[in-house]
C-alpha cells in the first residue's frame, strides 16, 4: 500500500441523493480508489445528506451557507452568470487551499480554476492531474470570438469572460497532467499554449442516469409529420444558427411536405436577434421554449440535431439515443465518440457546416427505416457502454502514477 494517497476534488456538490455534474465522476472514481486503499478523501463544494462509503467532505463547513446566501442574492441583483460563476470558483479555491496537506501524493480534479490550491500543491511536491469536462478554455474562447465576428454580434459567457480566462491560465500552468476523456479535449490541450504538461488519452464517458426506456420508436410513414428536434440553453457555441441556415435551405430548395423543426430551450437574445434578422420568416419551425420533460420532448421526435461548435458531452444527444431517436451531431461534441462506436449509432458532421446538416436531415427524411435503425444502434451503444471499466482504467492510471512517485 502506498504511503501517500490520492485526493479527489470536485467543484460540484453531493446532493441528498447523488453527486451533481462532474461530482458523479469524482464519486465513482473515489469509490474505486478507496477499494484499492489509495483514497485520501473526496472534496466537494457542499454536501447534503448523501453519505458515501469513503471519506468525503465539503470544501468548507460554511459552504452550504455561503452558497445559499449567494444564490439568494442573485435572485434580486442582476449579476451576470459568468461573473457569478467566477465568484463561486474563487471562493471554492480559497477554501480548497486549506484542504491540501503534504501527505497527499496526487490531486485529481475535474476543475481547472484552482490557482491558489494548485500553487500550494506544487510547493508541497504534489502531482496534479486534471480531467476537464470541456476542451481547453483558450480554444473555446477563440471559437466564440471568431463566431462573434462572423455574425457581427457580441456575447459574453463563462467561457469568454476575460477575467475568468485569465484565472484559468494562471491555474493551468501548475497542472502536471491532463487526461483527455474526449477527442476534442485531448487535441485542444495537446495544442494548448497555456498548458505545457503531459496530455494522456483515456477516452470515456459518464453513463447518464436516465429512467428505463423500452427502446421503441416510431417509423414515420407517408402522410405523417417528420419532426426534427433541437434542445439546449442556446448560446453561440450551441450552433443553432447553422441548423436554422440548413433548415431555411431545405425549405427554399427542397420544400418537402410534412416536415417540422421543433426548437426547445431558451435562446440567448443576441442569437435570437441574429436568426430573426437573417432567416425570418422561419417556415415550419416551432419554438417550444423551456422544456421540463426532456424524455417526452424526445419521444415526439424523428431526428435530433446537435450542431454545437463545441460541447464536452451534451446530455441531450444521449437522451435522444436513450429514446432511440437518430442523432446528427458535430465532431466537436464528446457524445459523438460514444454514439459512433461499433457500426455507428449517429451521423457525425463537421462544425459550422450547414450544408452537411441539410444533407443529413434530408437523408433521414427520405430513409426513415434506416434512420430509425440508426437510432436503435445509438441506444445499443449507450446501453452497452461499461462505465465501470472506464473508471477502473482511470484508477489504474492513477495507481501507476502514485506507485512511481
Amino acid at each position: 500500500m502506498c504511503a501517500k494517497k490520492i485526493q479527489v476534488i470536485s467543484f460540484q456538490s453531493l446532493s441528498a441523493n447523488s453527486g451533481a455534474g462532474m461530482a458523479r465522476l469524482g464519486y465513482f472514481l473515489s469509490r474505486e480508489l478507496n477499494k484499492r486503499g489509495l483514497l485520501k478523501n473526496f472534496i466537494v463544494h457542499s454536501k447534503g445528506k448523501f453519505e458515501t462509503p469513503f471519506k468525503s467532505l465539503p470544501v468548507s463547513a460554511f459552504s452550504r451557507y455561503y452558497l445559499f446566501i449567494l444564490n439568494s442574492i442573485i435572485k434580486f441583483l442582476p449579476i451576470p452568470n459568468h461573473k457569478f460563476r467566477l465568484l463561486q470558483e474563487q471562493l471554492y479555491d480559497w477554501f480548497c487551499y486549506f484542504r491540501i496537506q503534504k501527505d497527499t501524493g496526487i490531486i485529481f480534479t475535474t476543475n481547472a480554476y484552482l490557482k491558489r490550491t494548485f500553487r500550494k500543491a506544487k510547493k508541497l511536491g504534489i502531482f496534479i492531474v486534471l480531467m476537464p469536462g470541456t476542451p481547453e478554455e483558450n480554444y473555446i474562447y477563440d471559437l466564440v470570438l471568431e463566431e462573434n465576428q462572423k455574425l457581427g454580434i457580441t456575447t459574453v459567457d463563462s467561457y469568454t469572460y476575460k477575467k475568468r480566462l485569465h484565472y484559468f491560465n494562471q491555474s493551468i500552468k501548475h497542472v502536471d497532467e491532463v487526461i483527455g476523456s474526449m477527442p476534442t479535449v485531448y487535441s485542444s490541450y495537446s495544442h494548448s499554449k497555456a498548458f505545457n504538461g503531459n496530455v494522456v488519452r483515456i477516452l470515456g464517458h459518464m453513463s447518464p442516469d436516465f429512467p428505463p426506456n423500452n427502446g421503441k420508436t416510431k417509423i414515420v410513414n407517408g402522410g405523417e409529420v417528420f419532426t426534427v428536434g433541437f434542445l439546449a440553453y442556446t448560446v453561440i457555441l450551441k450552433g443553432l444558427h447553422y441548423l436554422v441556415d440548413a433548415w431555411q435551405e431545405i425549405m427554399n430548395d427542397d420544400n418537402p411536405p410534412n416536415i417540422k423543426l421543433r426548437i426547445g430551450g431558451s435562446v440567448d437574445q443576441p442569437i435570437m436577434n441574429y436568426i430573426n434578422s437573417h432567416f425570418a420568416p422561419l417556415k415550419n419551425v416551432e419554438l417550444a421554449g423551456p422544456v421540463s420533460d426532456v424524455s417526452n420532448f424526445m419521444q415526439g421526435l424523428d431526428l435530433f440535431v446537435v450542431p454545437s461548435l463545441i460541447d464536452g458531452g451534451p446530455a441531450t444527444a444521449l437522451e435522444a439515443a436513450h429514446n432511440s431517436v437518430p442523432v446528427i451531431i458535430t465532431d466537436n461534441c464528446g457524445s459523438a465518440e460514444l454514439l459512433s462506436r461499433g457500426k455507428g449509432g449517429c451521423h457525425v458532421v463537421s462544425i459550422k457546416d450547414a450544408k452537411a446538416i441539410k444533407r443529413e436531415i434530408l437523408w433521414a427524411y427520405n430513409n426513415r427505416t434506416a434512420a430509425a435503425d440508426l437510432g436503435k444502434t445509438g441506444k445499443e451503444n449507450l446501453d452497452n457502454y461499461d462505465m465501470d471499466a472506464y473508471i477502473s482504467q482511470v484508477a489504474d492510471h492513477l495507481e501507476q502514477k502514485i506507485k512511481n512517485a
